[in-house]
């Protein structure tokens, strides 16, 4: 997996990311910009209806100009209403929007990843980078949001204006700003850091209960349930005392901020009243002056609601950001050749690879045969000696360091991956089934099959009787993970999805390794109707399955030692001979 160096992300970063995806829908928020400017001009005009009373309607007892002024007031009111409803449902439907765009990318981002990201990422991270992440990234993208960044705009026109109306006051409440940026600089990075730590620990968590829900029948059977609640219990007290911490911090900042907003109220009281009594200023302007002041504090107070908020979000694009810089090592070619017809072989020469480079120890060490086209060749040596990373090569999944790994002559690498897998069936001892029923398994590689051709491959993987006498037939739901499906069935089913898929090389990896005797023998007829014809590779432990290969490959520490077929190996008295002795006598 080559992975971009990280970078330390920042909130410009991500407010330039998520306006991005905003972009996708110009007249959406072409419409909210206008309702959010008519808003702040209507709220700037309210407190002018409260001026017009107090100063002229009062002093005057004139009631029709009272009932215009009032008239105007609530007309001004029902129009802000509206254009909040239009702004708060549009922004909606922005945010949905983008949001969506955001998670189906991030989900495209984890499809086209290697499988050694995945082999070295933890599944409940990956859910809570899908979900939680990408809802908290949501609120850069919410009504609340966009309101922010209306209220900037007016803090700063109703701070000209009221600089324009009493300079002495507007500079006197001028001087809490500075304390104001202080105690944001100070609490920051307090609540970034906090937030990050409960993220991670919440991180923890997801994954421990993705473990137990996977391994629940392990849990069980050990009886160690006591064992799995204390380490669930102290990962989950972490998780509240990192929590606790966050909240501790956003608890602490919000009570400072609002001491520096009534410490303003006190400084245009104190003065107001001052000028007022001095004639210089009016009753309905000080009443007016103090609600600008309040609508001076409610961008302050909404900014310094959202930063816990904003904190959480930042966590969030960066974990993010951290899988859109993954870059896969499986790279398509920059000029793929057309995949090869007919009979179709595969050769392996000179082929050396290692999971872990820097580990200095190679998996497969100098590796070279050939797998014939339309026939069967088996491969057999003791766990670990390379089999299954064998079939992992041939299918891409990983690359290998030197050597060449060709389907008639052709370099696979040379291949489109979609073009090399879907002539590739596999059927291994891990019988993956979909939480679905029947039919969705079976066309899973072949979503256009027709009901006869579904049908005839039910029939070649001795499935008919079975589908017969289920209520709900091919649309039974088999349950998660097939947990309504015997061992056997669901081989069967894995054998039947390969068979429709119609690929013209299978790869069999130890496809009856968890079946019993019995069951193998009744599995063995749909691999015969799978392999006829095809080319095959099998890995076998049971070396009962694999007399009569037309060729097996003894691999033994990452080496091929021996290669024929069964008698002749048995005749050689080497390495395959061991190994049938060791099962047989």
């Amino acid at each position: 997996m080559q992975q971009e160096p990280l970078q330390q992300v920042t909130t410009k970063d991500m407010l330039g990311f998520v306006f991005n995806k905003v972009l996708n829908q110009r007249w959406i928020l072409v419409l909210n910009v206008l309702a959010l400017t008519l808003i702040t001009a209507l709220q700037f005009v309210m407190p002018q209806f409260e001026k017009l009373i107090i100063d002229q309607v009062i002093p005057t007892h004139n009631f029709q100009w009272l009932a215009l002024v009032i008239g105007g007031l609530l007309l001004t009111a029902v129009v802000l209403g509206i254009l909040n409803y239009v702004s708060t449902y549009y922004m909606g439907v922005m945010s949905q929007s983008a949001i969506t765009d955001l998670r189906n990318d991030l989900y495209h981002d984890l499809l086209t990843q290697d499988t050694q990201f995945f082999e070295t990422s933890k599944t409940g991270d990956l859910m809570v980078r899908l979900t939680s992440d990408i809802n908290n990234l949501q609120s850069m993208i919410s009504a609340n949001m966009l309101s922010m960044v209306g209220n900037m705009f007016t803090f700063v026109g109703v701070l000209v204006f009221i600089f324009i109306v009493n300079w002495q006051m507007a500079l006197a409440v001028s001087v809490t700003f500075p304390l104001m940026f202080i105690i944001y600089r100070v609490f920051r990075d307090r609540i970034h850091k906090a937030y990050r730590a409960a993220r991670l620990s919440q991180t923890k968590m997801s994954n421990q209960m993705q473990n137990t829900l996977t391994q629940i029948d392990l849990i069980k059977s050990y009886t160690n349930e006591d064992l799995a609640q204390d380490h669930f219990n102290e990962t989950s007290e972490q998780n509240k005392q990192d929590m606790i911490r966050a909240t501790q911090n956003g608890a602490l900042f919000s009570p400072l901020i609002d001491g520096v907003n009534y410490l303003e109220v006190a400084i245009i009281l104190a003065l107001g009243a001052y000028f007022v009594m001095q004639k210089q200023m009016t009753v309905g302007t000080l009443v007016a002056y103090l609600t600008y002041v309040g609508m001076l504090q409610s961008p302050i107070r909404s900014f310094t609601q959202l930063l816990n908020q904003i904190q959480q979000s930042l966590v969030s694009y960066g974990r993010i950001n951290e899988i859109s810089q993954v870059r896969p090592t499986i790279e398509e070619p920059a000029h793929p050749v057309a995949f090869p017809t007919g009979n179709l072989g595969i050769q392996l020469d000179h082929v050396n690879f290692a999971y872990q480079v820097e580990a200095n120890e190679s998996t497969l060490k100098d590796v070279t045969f050939d797998v014939l086209g339309g026939k069967t060749t088996a491969l057999v040596g003791h766990s670990g000696s390379g089999k299954t990373t064998i079939t992992k090569l041939i299918d891409r999944l990983y690359d290998i360091e030197s050597g060449e790994i060709a389907i008639n002559g052709i370099d696979i690498t040379d291949f489109r991956l979609e073009d090399l897998r879907r002539h590739i069936s596999i059927v291994s001892q891990d019988m993956f089934i979909l939480d679905g029923t029947l039919r969705d398994n079976i066309v899973y590689g072949r979503q256009e099959a027709t009901d006869e051709q579904i049908q005839r491959v039910i029939e070649m993987a001795d499935l008919t009787q079975f589908v017969a006498s289920l209520p709900d037939g091919i649309e039974t739901q088999v349950g998660e993970r097939g947990v309504k499906l015997s061992g056997g069935q669901k081989q069967r089913l894995s054998i039947a999805r390969a068979l429709l898929k119609d690929a013209p090389i299978v790869i069999l990896d130890e496809a009856t390794a968890s079946l019993d005797n019995e069951a193998e023998k009744q599995i063995q007829h749909a691999l015969d109707n799978l392999t006829q014809t095809r080319t095959t590779l099998v890995i076998a432990h049971r070396l009962s399955t694999i007399y009569n290969a037309d060729q097996i490959v003894v691999i033994d520490n990452g080496r091929v030692v021996e290669k024929g077929t069964h008698q002749a190996l048995l005749d050689q008295n080497g390495a395959y001979a061991k190994l049938y002795n060791a099962q047989f006598k």
